[in-house]
């Protein structure tokens, strides 16, 4: 789910919080740059689980409206569409995310004011009344109806969002894009054998993207006083102290980028930075950013400082 858009962002923020501390032990500074990278996909595993939490409520909630003094037939006779929900119940009987639940510790436990309020928010929805009321469901039904729920109540709810803050600051980094996660499990769930369904990775190629990721950080702060002696040189009439850190960042780990990896053109590496700035940084960052890395390549490529290698990069 990751992709090396996500990962300069995860860097960026790691190098902004080192530089900005007293600590200047690289070691640490890295490792909160993975343990950053690694908690967002617990989002993703907290939203698989809540299902069965949902379907476990809503048991409970039918099973005590059987149970009232004067009990109405439709209390006697409940729908049983989602309590039967075949992809909620594959979900819960999937191993690979039993094992790695467990191992991360992500469960509900102790959250049923949360559940509750959560399958309250839907439970009255026209859509959802009309799954409930059918003779026969099948399995995109089963289907459709979770990525609605998703949609319209649990991806907006506030309550969640404020839930995932308090439990971590790096939570909602990329819950948008663990919430693309989810979709793309609901949809890629079988009809044979649908517990056996594959989760979403984390990353496509784990070691190349924690090898960036590490050598991104690392050789940003081994150079860092030499990328900002480049910087200087082109800001003319700014000082440089007068240059807002984030875009100093934003500079060093691009010129880092076009000097030591020899694999990323340089069109993609100044396109990622500048789009980068547009979200980090003040309006006027990205015309700034851009002006002085167009020098730095038209600069570093006279002096073939810039050598890049493999089909389409040598110039």
């Amino acid at each position: 789910m990751l992709n090396r858009r996500h990962i300069r962002e995860k860097v960026m923020k790691s190098l902004y919080a080192f530089f900005q501390s007293d600590n200047n032990q690289v070691v640490v500074g890295e490792k909160e740059l993975f343990h950053s990278i690694d908690k967002v996909y617990e989002v993703y595993l907290h939203y698989l689980v809540l299902l069965p939490e949902l379907k476990h409520f809503a048991e409970g909630f039918l099973f005590e409206r059987s149970q009232k003094r004067l009990p109405t037939q439709e209390d006697l006779n409940p729908k049983m569409n989602f309590v039967q929900n075949r992809i909620i119940a594959a979900i819960a009987e999937n191993d690979e995310l039993s094992q790695k639940s467990t191992k991360l510790k992500i469960s509900w436990d102790g959250q049923q004011e949360l559940v509750k309020k959560l399958y309250y928010s839907f439970k009255d929805d026209e859509e959802f009344r009309k799954y409930l009321e059918k003779d026969e469901v099948n399995f995109e039904d089963d289907k459709e109806i979770l990525m609605h729920i998703f949609e319209l109540y649990i991806f907006p709810s506030e309550s969640l969002s404020q839930y995932f803050e308090e439990r971590s600051i790096y939570w909602l980094d990329d819950i948008e894009l663990m919430q693309a996660g989810i979709f793309k499990t609901l949809k890629s769930i079988p009809e044979v054998s649908p517990e056996k369904f594959k989760l979403q990775p984390l990353h496509k190629e784990a070691e190349e993207d924690r090898k960036f990721a590490s050598e991104l950080f690392r050789k940003t702060i081994l150079h860092s006083e030499d990328y900002l002696q480049e910087i200087a040189k082109r800001t003319q009439n700014w000082e440089i102290d007068r240059v807002a850190k984030m875009d100093i960042i934003l500079m060093k780990m691009a010129i880092c980028e076009l000097t030591e990896f020899t694999s990323i053109p340089v069109k993609v590496t100044l396109d990622e930075y500048i789009e980068m700035s547009k979200d980090y940084s003040s309006p006027q960052s990205k015309t700034f950013i851009n002006g002085i890395l167009d020098k730095i390549v038209i600069e570093f490529k006279r002096d073939k400082r810039i050598s890049k290698a493999g089909r389409g990069l040598v110039e």
